[in-house]
């Protein structure tokens, strides 16, 4: 029968007494700390190792407890992991986390023990890059700087550089604190200025490269919607918004420049509501004595201020009613007086459309005639010039109205034929 590893039961008892029997010396020792890579190779070097040394022996953890991990004149069952190199130093394969801790090589002479402390921290270094941003402060007038780097093992080490030089060491640093895998600086902002850049570098005990990342502090830029219009008792909104700037700014309102310091604060008739970098300031039931005119819309971060002008105009309400019946009134009054112009300079354009109306009733349109031209001419001049009867008559189907009509008319023709012209009496004259 045998054991894991091929050593049979006689001999491992027989090591077990050898061991047993070894006698116990004080020793002397060394401490050596180490680094590891998960999935990565190790090896720990048993220093000092003397050529006369008898055997060399490896533990892990308790230095005196048994079996140990190796020794170089028994065979233990062995991880397939570890191994012993030049008969003294351990090495081990495929690091895992659990290969974390202590371990002990003691050198066993003729007349004292040497012991050589080791203490193997296995890493995991992060797989990303460091991330860099600003913030500010909570009183609003300094600066924060924030590098992570999340996601390793050991926690690495990070600095803040500007111009190449660590800010750890500048005047201008009010604080700096570092937890787990986040280094924060605090900066006083008098030393600010627009677009300067600072830079983060990250390094770590299994990473040989050092990654890093910077950021750029900016002034807030602002801008607004155009001018807007509310009528009296309606609400109006104002929008300003933050189109850059690092850190974030913070964003607020003023009446007008008359009042610099005083910030138009969220209640009654003022609403303010702000989504990321835009703000919106409301005005319920619009004043046009009180809410007419410019408001300050204001941006700060560390770096500096920002200030944009949104300007409001109040109108009283339109009686909309009162314009439409005015509209219909001119509307109606235009189209009498066209009316009454145009009947005034061709009257006959009332008869001719009382023709046309009453033309399915039978109503007929005589118009008489003089039986010679000269007769008739005069009778023309007659009509342009409204001393003579009328020419012309309306008059209805019915027979009666036409008999009326022809005797009328004849009896004007009679009076026509009556009169003498000047120009037959002088005619009469010249002959006698």
């Amino acid at each position: 029968m045998q054991l894991l590893g091929g050593v049979p039961p006689a001999r491992l008892f027989l090591a077990l007494c050898v061991w047993r029997l070894v006698p116990r010396r004080e020793a002397a020792g060394t401490d050596e700390v180490v680094f590891g890579q998960v999935g990565g190779s190790i090896l720990l070097l048993c220093r000092n190792v003397s050529k006369e040394a008898t055997e060399v022996v490896w533990f892990q953890g308790d230095p005196h407890s048994f079996p140990p991990l190796f020794s170089s004149r028994v065979s233990f069952p062995p991880d397939v992991r570890f191994s012993l190199v030049d008969n003294s130093s351990l090495s081990i394969t495929e690091l895992r986390v659990q290969d974390e801790g202590n371990y002990t090589c003691r050198e066993v002479l003729n007349k004292t023990d040497h012991e050589h402390r080791v203490q193997l921290l296995v890493a995991n270094p992060p797989q990303a890059t460091p991330k860099c941003w600003a913030e500010t402060s909570s009183s609003g007038l300094m600066l924060q700087l924030f590098c992570s780097w999340p996601g390793g093992y050991p926690h690495p080490t990070l600095h803040w550089r500007e111009e190449g030089q660590d800010l750890e060491n500048s005047s201008w640093v009010i604080s700096s604190t570092s937890s787990s895998d986040t280094h924060v600086e605090t900066l006083n902002s008098s030393h600010l200025a627009h677009r300067k850049v600072f830079k983060c570098v990250g390094s770590h005990v299994v990473k040989q490269e050092q990654p890093a990342c910077t950021v750029e502090i900016k002034l807030p830029s602002l801008e607004s919607d155009p001018p807007q219009t509310c009528f009296a008792g309606d609400n109006v909104t104002l929008t300003c918004r933050v189109t850059e700037g690092t850190p974030a700014a913070r964003l607020s309102w003023l009446r007008d420049i008359t009042q610099p310091e005083v910030e138009i604060q969220p209640g009654g008739r003022f609403l303010i509501a702000q989504e990321g970098n835009v703000s919106r300031l409301t005005i319920q039931n619009c004043s046009q004595g009180t809410d007419g005119g410019c408001y300050v819309c204001k941006a700060q971060n560390p770096v500096g201020l920002r200030e944009l002008f949104v300007c409001l105009t109040v109108k009283q309400p339109v009686n909309i009613v009162g314009v439409v019946g005015a509209v219909v009134v001119l509307s109606i009054l235009a189209v009498l007086t066209v009316t009454g112009v145009v009947l005034y300079y061709n009257p006959l354009l009332c008869l001719t459309g009382a023709a046309f109306r009453n033309a399915d009733s039978g109503d007929v349109l005589v118009l008489v005639d003089s039986e010679d031209d000269e007769e008739g001419k005069g009778s023309e001049e007659a009509l342009s010039s409204c001393t003579e009867p009328e020419a012309m008559a309306l008059v209805s189907g019915s027979r009666a109205q036409a008999a009326h009509l022809n005797h009328l008319m004849e009896g004007d023709n009679d009076e026509l034929h009556g009169r003498v012209s000047p120009l037959e009496v002088t005619e009469e004259t010249r002959g006698s």
